[in-house]
């Protein structure tokens, strides 16, 4: 049996580290700063909330429905309780400002109470894992005996959707951005894939905030030395193909409405990562990822913290961020989370 402590393991991440600590030091005006803290918060509720209506849907159904693409919030949205993607993102943003150092088992026991108050849109992967917790059983013991359960294949995207507060927190800080990221996959998401993934995103988002992206290639090559020998080395590979493989795709080559990898962790950093390296604007580029079809709503989410984080709030439209509920309660999120940015 592979052991429930392993995200207490060391591993060769220095480089990555190195790559989030440097870019950490460049100089970034303060109100410029602060809009791009606000635009991720605010871009994972616009994309999560865009997507909700075609989630699971294939690029051409949605064409047939929205010849335009998919370009508007329901207006219902904003007195509906918040989906999966946009609440665990939210609960991992203040479990950072109550602790600083996430507990795995602290998270999950956060996520377990809102499963049980509202859990709107919670993916089959983590209502199993808060399951087996709400029997007894640690996070690490959870989830590994949920991932061991699916024949060690399981890899979904729920870690990654909610992610983006690490990078926030931690953006000048790569040794704890790390750990972090990983602790906040950990909680529910035992496979490598995810586990990294969750951490090669954090990064790329975190060095979006503080200039520019870092290059796919140092990305790759910073996530090749962390994958070790173990048993691990095989699924952070797979997460070093997949962000190679960004540069080469457009939107409609990476084929987000596959229905075989759709809510697929590789996937959602795919995109993630696309939308912080391509030059298109926010609105006609979330606009596209969402109307790309597949998992719309997770994939808007992370696509939406990746636009945020390059454009800033002042670029969503404002159409969008009436329809958001509880928006004002994103902006302060971001706005603490940048007041201790970096603090240890």
């Amino acid at each position: 049996m592979l052991s429930p402590m392993r995200q207490y393991c060391l591993m060769g991440t220095q480089t990555l580290e190195q790559i989030i600590d440097d870019a950490g030091r460049l100089p970034v005006d303060h109100d410029r700063l602060e809009d791009r803290y606000r635009g991720v918060m605010l871009g994972v509720a616009a994309g999560n909330c865009l997507g909700i209506p075609v989630e699971g849907q294939s690029a051409s159904a949605i064409r047939r429905h929205h010849p335009d693409g998919v370009r508007d919030i329901d207006p219902a949205e904003h007195d509906r309780p918040w989906d999966d993607d946009l609440a665990q993102t939210v609960m991992v943003a203040e479990t950072l400002l109550e602790d600083s150092e996430l507990d795995p088992d602290r998270l999950a026991a956060r996520f377990l109470r809102w499963s049980r108050d509202n859990g709107r849109g919670i993916g089959v992967l983590t209502r199993q894992v808060l399951d087996e917790i709400a029997a007894g059983k640690s996070a690490a013991e959870a989830s590994l005996e949920v991932w061991e359960q699916s024949g060690w294949s399981t890899a979904g995207n729920g870690a990654v959707m909610r992610c983006a507060p690490v990078a926030l927190r931690w953006r000048r800080s790569g040794a704890a951005l790390v750990r972090n990221a990983r602790a906040s996959a950990l909680a529910t998401h035992y496979d490598a894939r995810c586990e990294w993934s969750t951490v090669a995103f954090s990064a790329a988002l975190a060095t979006t905030l503080s200039g520019p992206t870092v290059p796919v290639d140092e990305l790759a090559s910073a996530l090749e030395e962390a994958a070790g020998t173990d048993w691990a080395a095989a699924g952070v590979g797979h997460v070093v193909e997949a962000i190679r493989q960004v540069p080469q795709r457009d939107l409609q080559e990476l084929r987000l409405d596959d229905p075989m990898d759709m809510g697929y962790t590789l996937k959602a950093m795919q995109v993630g990562l696309w939308c912080l390296m391509q030059p298109g604007e926010l609105e006609p580029s979330l606009i596209g990822v969402v109307s790309s079809g597949g998992d719309a709503d997770t994939n808007g989410a992370v696509s939406g913290a990746a636009l945020g984080a390059r454009a800033g709030a002042q670029a969503l439209p404002p159409r969008w961020l009436r329809r958001i509920g509880r928006a004002e309660h994103l902006v302060r999120l971001a706005d603490r989370l940048r007041s201790i940015e970096g603090d240890d």
